[in-house]
């Protein structure tokens, strides 16, 4: 069992990470969104976590930060110390460690994307902001961007990470949850360039463009010592890679639950089906027999168990989370032949297959 509980949120590309102590059940909320608290508590009582502080990896210019609802209720916000926010934090130098119970995480500063991004790393994970994304980095147009400060601070401080170290970012837009510093340090287009001036010359970006009157007042709320947050925000801005292609889709199979519940039992025997659904939801819904279950937002803490040259099957509740694992483990070449199944456990158990 891993030290490390991970339970990652995508609300429309923007990605919050809820990372708890295992043993002391203590948690970390990474960059939360305003108006999404509801999401949060729930996910903290079903996996049996108390939350202990919160954390903005940087002052966020697309969307609205949740941190001060979370200050309101007595935790801690911790953030760079470089940066200007007024509400009430610890702020974070490098080389700072974060303790969350049994667990330690070293902060890391990575300017560029802001003057004050920076990321948290321990445990074989990299928490990265807007910095390193899978395929590119963060946009770096807006007020306080630096292109060239932002692909050298990567390369010095993320880089300079192990190849296994799984990159959990603050953006996916492709489908893409989560990436490793080895796949990106061979294959992102963005960091293949001799340095920071060569690669934000291939951008011709303007400090500032970005900076539209939404994006502008957001900051202004996230700045802000104790702003009054909406029920429900949404993103002004989206903060995709930049010095980059689109990621190519990786091929993956969809698969219906009647065509593959007669391999059920090989898959099982051999290992390769995957459920991705959360543990509390096999153990309130029921389980595919034989199925070995992987949490979606943990599998890149098992991407060496994981690799396999034939076919595997991810299943879910619906088809969406085993989908985004698919598409994952196949741009990081874990997986070369993977199956999604259409329709999820929900729809295994409407045609009456076999449950446990």
């Amino acid at each position: 069992m891993s030290d490390v509980v991970v339970k990652t949120f995508n609300d429309s590309g923007c990605l919050a990470h809820l990372i708890g102590c295992a043993a002391t059940r203590q948690a970390l909320l990474v960059d939360p969104k305003a108006g999404r608290g509801g999401v949060y508590d729930k996910a903290l009582a079903d996996f049996g976590l108390e939350l202990a502080a919160v954390l903005d990896t940087h002052t966020h210019a697309d969307h609205l930060s949740g941190t001060a609802a979370w200050i309101q209720r007595g935790l801690p916000l911790w953030m760079s110390a470089k940066t200007t926010c007024e509400r009430p934090h610890r702020g974070l130098a490098p080389g700072a460690v974060v303790t969350l119970g049994k667990l330690r995480f070293t902060a890391l500063e990575v300017p560029g994307h802001t003057p004050d991004s920076i990321a948290l790393h321990g445990h074989g994970i990299v928490l990265t902001g807007d910095t390193l994304l899978a395929g590119g980095l963060a946009r770096a147009d807006f007020r306080g961007s630096d292109p060239a400060r932002l692909f050298d601070s990567v390369k010095r401080e993320l880089l300079a990470l192990p190849d296994a170290t799984v990159v959990l970012p603050g953006h996916g837009y492709q489908d893409i949850l989560f990436t490793t510093i080895g796949h990106e340090r061979a294959r992102n287009p963005a960091l293949a360039h001799q340095d920071g001036r060569a690669y934000a010359a291939t951008l011709g970006t303007v400090e500032g463009a970005g900076n539209t009157p939404d994006v502008d007042a957001t900051l202004e709320t996230n700045l802000a010592a104790d702003p009054r947050l909406p029920e429900q925000a949404k993103a002004v801005a989206a903060c995709c890679a930049m010095g980059s292609t689109a990621i190519a889709g990786p091929r993956v199979k969809e698969m219906k639950c009647e065509e593959l519940a007669p391999d059920r039992a090989e898959f099982a025997k051999r290992k390769t089906w995957i459920d991705v659904r959360d543990p509390w939801e096999l153990a309130r819904e029921g389980r595919i027999p034989g199925a070995r279950n992987i949490p979606l937002s943990e599998l890149g803490l098992h991407l060496d168990e994981l690799k396999r040259d034939g076919p595997v099957v991810l299943s879910c509740r619906s088809g969406g989370r085993s989908m985004t694992a698919a598409k994952t483990l196949a741009y990081l070449g874990v997986l070369r032949e993977p199956i999604s199944m259409a329709g999820g456990f929900g729809r295994w158990k409407e045609l009456g297959l076999p449950t446990e």
